[in-house]
């Protein structure tokens, strides 16, 4: 197949022109692996095709907010400020913080795949970093300092869905989330679950603290690799357009999405692949 690839930014990312996802999708994996960030423009995916094209690349990983699955499709996420009837078509709120997907699990999401449907004419953009150029423009004696350390990750840090988002009360999100996803640790420097490569794996969404290293100078240190890590020449800010479907690294990649104003329709659905798969 013939396609043009055209860069996103100065340090990761590409445009694929002219790319079937639907006869080539079993490249995507590699291809992601090489720019840690794909984007694909003008798709008219119907939600099967979407899921398929999810599929080539892993396992899916299903979502936490059940309540806003697709109506047909279990693996597909709605989030959407649009509301059917009275009742929300998605969850309207998802990651305005900077985070790297679902790093608050022992085994987190490989690859994000999110596809617009309706999207506003200004707002609601979302911004990367990489945290391979984190890591590797680190100084040798702060990455000696984080060499073999572990971090405490939590969905409780910076969960900022409502009760109404969600139609449940704060207190029922937190002793649920408490009691189904407990704390978990993973090492500062990570290596990439396919490809080995180590990325710095922190975040100011999830990331509560070092372990052996007090709670000022965790904090400390998590605000400094933080502004290290999303410096403004090092971010590519993606501005969404109906038909856009961008894919994402999580081992090597963190992201923000922007707001927007909540009276104009925003509509898309969104796809988690595991880690670890066999290549």
């Amino acid at each position: 197949m013939s396609y043009e690839s055209r860069p996103l930014s100065k340090y990761f990312g590409a445009e694929l022109v002219g790319f079937d996802v639907r006869r080539n999708g079993g490249a995507l994996l590699d291809l992601l692996l090489r720019h840690q960030l794909l984007l694909l423009r003008d798709q008219e995916l119907m939600p099967a095709e979407l899921v398929a094209t999810g599929r080539r690349m892993g396992p899916i990983l299903p979502f936490l907010l059940s309540n806003y699955r697709h109506p047909e499709f279990d693996e597909i996420l709605v989030t959407s400020n649009e509301k059917v009837d009275g009742k929300p078509l998605g969850v309207a709120r998802v990651g305005n913080f900077w985070h790297s997907d679902s790093s608050y699990i022992a085994n987190p999401a490989n690859t994000t795949l999110l596809y617009s449907l309706k999207v506003p004419p200004a707002g609601g953009d979302t911004l990367f970093a990489s945290m391979y150029l984190a890591l590797d423009e680190l100084s040798p004696e702060l990455r000696a300092t984080l060499e073999g350390r572990t971090a405490v990750h939590t969905i409780r840090k910076r969960y900022k869905v409502t009760a109404q988002d969600v139609g449940q009360s704060l207190r029922e999100i937190d002793d649920r989330l408490r009691h189904t996803i407990p704390d978990v640790t993973h090492p500062v420097v990570r290596k990439h679950p396919l490809t080995g490569r180590p990325a710095l794996y922190i975040s100011d969404g999830y990331t509560l603290s070092f372990e052996g290293m007090g709670w000022e100078q965790s904090q400390q240190t998590l605000e400094e690799l933080h502004a290290h890590a999303t410096r403004e020449h090092t971010i590519y800010r993606h501005h969404w357009r109906v038909g856009d479907l961008l894919i994402w690294d999580n081992p090597s990649l963190i992201h923000a999405a922007m707001a927007s104003d909540p009276e104009i329709p925003r509509t898309m659905y969104r796809l988690s692949i595991e880690s670890g798969v066999t290549r």
